[in-house]
């Protein structure tokens, strides 16, 4: 099996922007593709990370796109609080038929989420039992967007990421265990402790330490079961 990772960054998307001015950060699948009425429509499920007025404004900012006739236009957004499954259509072009048969191509093997960072770069990790399907794929990045090879090898698939695989949480477990990665509760040293958690989410220590310690308890087991 052939494993590329890269980044890549599509100054000129118009998702891109959306997410860029409000500072967010997805993790995505590309699910699928089809046609109709002679444009492409994409489907993709992805989680959103950020505070909740960047969500809310980055969601709002969206819809702007249902009445778009040309280019990138918004055909399908639900939620449920950070999960969201999107459908976006395009007009069907020339550049857009190449993109599509490389960048869809069956024989690629998104085993973990595309992440989007704020600043717009995308970080892909993708395989194929096929070398020249990711070189293809590569070649356009190269030759379409700013483009980073981070590596290209011959190897196994070692893990599995997906969305859903992990246990769901409450949204204060949620909060709670996001706040502490980002500020290195887990990292070695310490970079901070319960008591300044705690204050940063205006909870009591007591309170904070309950929701950090029932999403540590549901995420464990999935987590020592993977390795």
């Amino acid at each position: 099996m052939w494993i590329a990772k890269f980044k890549v960054f599509d100054e000129n998307s118009i998702l891109s922007k959306i997410l860029r001015k409000n500072k967010v950060k997805i993790y995505y699948y590309p699910i699928n593709n089809y046609i109709k009425r002679n444009r492409y429509y994409f489907i993709l499920i992805g989680l959103i990370e950020g505070n909740e007025e960047n969500i809310k404004n980055y969601f709002n900012r969206l819809t702007v796109l249902k009445n778009a006739r040309e280019g990138r236009r918004l055909e399908f957004l639900e939620r449920e609080n950070n999960f969201f499954t999107l459908i976006t259509s395009h007009t069907i072009n020339t550049e857009n038929k190449l993109f599509v048969k490389i960048a869809y191509n069956p024989s690629l093997i998104h085993y973990k989420p595309v992440i989007w960072y704020e600043n717009g770069w995308e970080e892909w990790e993708i395989a194929s039992m096929e070398r020249k399907d990711i070189e293809e794929l590569i070649k356009i990045g190269k030759t379409k967007y700013k483009f980073k090879l981070l590596g290209l090898k011959e190897g196994k698939i070692k893990n599995l990421g997906y969305l859903t695989i992990l246990p769901e949480l409450t949204e204060k477990q949620k909060k709670a265990i996001e706040l502490a990665v980002k500020n290195g509760y887990y990292e070695y040293p310490r970079k901070i402790e319960l008591k300044k958690l705690a204050n940063f989410s205006n909870l009591a220590l007591s309170t904070y330490q309950a929701h950090l310690r029932k999403a540590e308890r549901k995420l464990l087991p999935y987590l020592v079961c993977r390795h």
